[in-house]
């Protein structure tokens, strides 16, 4: 029942958090029951919407189980080299969000981009095996 509740709740976060909000990435990780489940190949309903360039773009990390065994620091990553990030990177600690996960993306470079994620093990921390996922990564970037 736990597995059921935690994707409910995921799927409730990306229509909540959908593409008129931002971006949102979402952890999962296969084989942990808390976590939800990824979403299918071509979930994603709708064209990349559009957004301008050189304005921010509010987004956000949330996680909802693994990380537990340690510290990790995630980088966010864009497929517009003039992208600018604020912050860059966010820490996970123990299955927390340190802050409030929230992030900005101001891109540079007009036409199709997407935002993605690394997964960087601080100080000895194991490996996680799961990723952040999102239906709402793909933007596509327009004059003002």
């Amino acid at each position: 029942m736990k597995a059921v509740g935690s994707t409910l709740l995921a799927m409730a976060l990306a229509v909540a958090t959908g593409p008129g909000h931002g971006q949102s990435f979402h952890y999962v990780e296969p084989g942990v029951a808390s976590c939800p489940a990824a979403p299918a190949p071509g979930a994603a309903a709708s064209a990349p919407k559009p957004v301008s360039r050189g304005v921010p773009v509010p987004g956000r990390i949330t996680v909802s189980c693994g990380f537990d065994q340690g510290s990790y620091t995630v980088t966010l990553n864009s497929t517009d080299p003039g992208a600018t990030f604020s912050p860059k990177t966010l820490l996970v600690n123990f299955g927390r969000v340190a802050g409030s996960g929230a992030f900005s993306v101001t891109f540079s470079t007009l036409g199709p981009q997407s935002i993605s994620t690394t997964i960087t093990s601080n100080m000895g921390s194991p490996v996680v095996r799961g990723q952040f996922v999102s239906l709402d990564n793909e933007v596509n970037v327009v004059p003002r």
